[in-house]
């Protein structure tokens, strides 16, 4: 299965039957304590009215039980499917998607990371996932997503590598744990998952401490978590994006608050 092509083709359909509606941004890099953040000014007004939409009916709607099979890009297995985002900021945002309900806020299993690896290899992207609304999530049924990566050309800002940011000076101001992966561990789904354990105790969550309240963040080469504790402050919301240093910003004046506060500010006032 070709899984970039038929990235493509169903954007190329979904665009031309018009079910893809893409958000156009322009994107920003500032600067702080040494790290390049990436921020993205657009009109996120209708995925935010879609969202509240869903919220607001009288028995909330879940946009993937059926899910539009126009955004449809492949059946990854028999209990996940591969969906373009409607709403992409960036193209190639794709969502893989539970078949059947699964909680947002349960712990994240074999399957789900089968699937995941599965267009991880093809794709070399940026996994992420936001596990709660505490941490950035706005639909309960369970999705990870994935963009291309790095999110910006090198040549105009620095990707993130957790790995180089533990050797900063500046350490990082929140509680996150990261580790290496390998070809085998994405080849071995048991072994994504026996990672994600780990990391996962090492924020102090799983088990009877739930799994609700932190970012994934994951490419071939490492995963990461990060403990939150709020999905936005003073108005900025934060998904696990934000982690990978880029925002979503809904205007100018957003930007200007995020340019007083600064990213890293921002970061560490959601996390825990």
């Amino acid at each position: 299965m070709d899984l970039p092509e038929r990235i493509r083709a169903a954007t190329r359909r979904a665009l031309d039957s018009g079910a893809l509606q893409p958000i156009p941004t322009r994107p920003q890099v500032v600067r702080d304590q040494g790290l390049d953040f990436v921020l993205r000014v657009g009109d996120l007004r209708r995925k935010s009215d879609s969202e509240q939409r869903q919220r607001a009916a009288p028995q909330p709607t879940n946009p993937f039980l059926p899910y539009d099979p126009a955004m449809l890009v492949a059946e990854l297995s028999d209990t996940h499917a591969l969906l373009l985002n409607k709403f992409q900021v960036l193209e190639g945002h794709v969502l893989v998607v539970t078949r059947a309900f699964a909680e947002q806020e349960a712990a994240l299993e074999e399957a789900d990371f089968a699937a995941v690896a599965q267009v991880l290899r093809q794709t070399a992207g940026l996994a992420f996932f936001n596990g709660g609304a505490a941490a950035g999530a706005s639909q309960r049924h369970r999705h990870v997503q994935l963009l291309p990566w790095p999110l910006m050309p090198a040549a105009e800002a620095q990707p993130f590598d957790p790995r180089q940011w533990a050797q900063r000076e500046a350490g990082w101001p929140f509680a996150h744990a990261c580790v290496e992966l390998s070809p085998q561990d994405l080849a071995q789904p048991a072994r994504l998952r026996a990672r994600y354990d780990h990391l996962i105790a090492g924020i102090g969550l799983g088990g009877a401490a739930g799994y609700s309240g932190y970012n994934l963040l994951m490419t071939p080469d490492w995963m990461m978590v990060v403990r939150r504790s709020r999905g936005a402050h003073e108005g900025l919301g934060v998904n696990a994006l934000g982690f990978a240093g880029t925002l979503l910003l809904r205007g100018e004046e957003e930007l200007q608050r995020l340019r007083l506060m600064g990213p890293l500010a921002l970061l560490r006032a959601v996390s825990r």
